[in-house]
């Protein structure tokens, strides 16, 4: 029996029925162009923003494993300063020594109440070793003005926005007043030495920073601290170091500790590993829109040609192979779309990476962790997924006008029903 064509392979003859109806392959090949293009930038561009915010929940709230009192998590917004972990300067050493621990930092987190010029206004004060935070919360490196506070000095760094609402300037004096570890009132009179801007707005706009010794006098936690934050070597192992160190700590503590991942500690990092799952539901709504259009544009590219597919059957070219170059033809389209958009998703993707894209606008008032400046996580299996998903798509969505013309009987086709 004739083959119409056998001296053809079926993908050089779909390339070229793609070329006859430029418009309408144009088309589709742009549908799938911007589905992949997006697919592209979105995994850079999210990717990103979830990288940045975990970073930031770890570095400024979790650390990796974080050591608290055992009761302290259940009640931490009231943040309890009773609640506390007790004889820090003999725990410190024993978890810095561990070998999977790159870095450990106490922390003092509490409410307080500012009072400037008769003014008042509620603040969020934490007492840090600043030397220890470098790497982390990076406390030296926010100070814009002025300079940063002196261990054994009762000064203040304090949020650049913060101080904007208050009229505050370096040189003045802020007398603060919180509660104490005996749930008792205390208070402190403190110079302003700096303004600090991280690029948090939360932080910017509420935070007040005090060297850990005075924080310590101010609330009677004298070798205390509310919070312990160890930094894992590899934070994928955040769970292992967690037991370890559980069973190095335990009774040393009256009360007991309690020891949690970063991953443990709330629903913010749940979220953002969960956004896998959301982020698939994105990626199938973007390639069943492409799909749609591509079904549409195929549609009627078969249509026009009924009368030429009955013809080929007719001369004995099997209903398989009619099938076959049809899914050739959504191939074709389907590789040249999601080829270029691959490339122009990437190179989108590429440039925010060095250049970032400003959300300081929408972020402001939000009481979030990330910084104003999101930059894109570019990785090469993300145009490698978009180009293999826009392709499934181009040649999943050509099936069904494909097997409507499969349907028809050779004398239909040729008769153009």
């Amino acid at each position: 029996m004739f083959n119409p064509v056998a001296k053809m392979p079926l993908f050089r003859l779909a390339a070229r029925n793609a070329r006859r109806n430029t418009r309408r392959s144009l088309l589709t090949a742009i549908a799938i162009l911007v589905a992949v293009m997006s697919v592209t930038f979105t995994f850079g561009y999210v990717g990103g923003a979830i990288n940045d915010m975990m970073d930031i929940y770890a570095r400024t709230q979790s650390g990796h494993v974080r050591i608290t009192h055992k009761e302290y998590p259940d009640r931490e917004r009231f943040l309890p300063l009773h609640l506390n972990v007790p004889h820090v300067s003999e725990l410190l050493p024993i978890i810095r020594t561990h070998p999977a621990v790159e870095g450990v930092v106490a922390r003092i987190r509490t409410a307080v109440l500012i009072d400037f010029q008769n003014e008042n206004s509620p603040g969020l004060l934490i007492g840090a070793d600043f030397e220890r935070e470098l790497g982390y919360f990076d406390i030296l490196d926010m100070v814009v003005e002025g300079r940063a506070p002196q261990p054994g000095s009762a000064e203040i760094l304090i949020g650049a926005i913060l101080a904007e609402q208050l009229e505050v300037a370096v040189g003045d004096t802020l007398i603060l007043l919180g509660q104490t570890a005996y749930r008792s009132m205390g208070g402190i009179r403190a110079e302003v030495t700096g303004m600090a801007r991280s690029g948090l707005d939360p932080v910017d706009r509420n935070v007040l920073f005090m060297p850990l010794d005075q924080v310590q006098l101010m609330t009677d936690l004298h070798d205390g601290t509310t919070e312990i934050l160890v930094f894992a070597e590899d934070p994928e192992q955040a769970g292992l170091l967690a037991n370890s160190l559980k069973a190095e700590l335990d009774g040393l503590v009256i009360g007991g500790l309690e020891i949690q991942t970063w991953k443990d500690q709330g629903a913010l990092v749940q979220m953002m590993e969960s956004s896998g799952s959301i982020f698939g539901v994105v990626i199938f709504i973007l390639m069943l829109m492409a799909g749609l259009i591509i079904i549409n544009t195929m549609l009627m590219t078969v249509l026009e040609r009924t009368q030429e597919f009955g013809m080929l059957s007719a001369m004995g070219m099997r209903r398989g192979n009619i099938v076959a170059l049809i899914l050739n033809e959504g191939l074709v389209i389907g590789i040249v779309g999601a080829l270029l958009g691959g490339i122009i998703g990437s190179g989108l993707s590429l440039w925010l990476e060095q250049h970032g894209f400003n959300i300081s606008a929408a972020m402001e008032g939000m009481d979030f962790p990330m910084k104003n400046i999101i930059y894109s996580d570019w990785k090469l299996i993300h145009p490698i997924i978009g180009f293999f998903v826009g392709i499934a798509t181009a040649v999943g969505a050509t099936l069904i006008p494909a097997r409507r013309i499969v349907r028809l009987k050779p004398a239909e086709a040729l008769r153009g029903k």
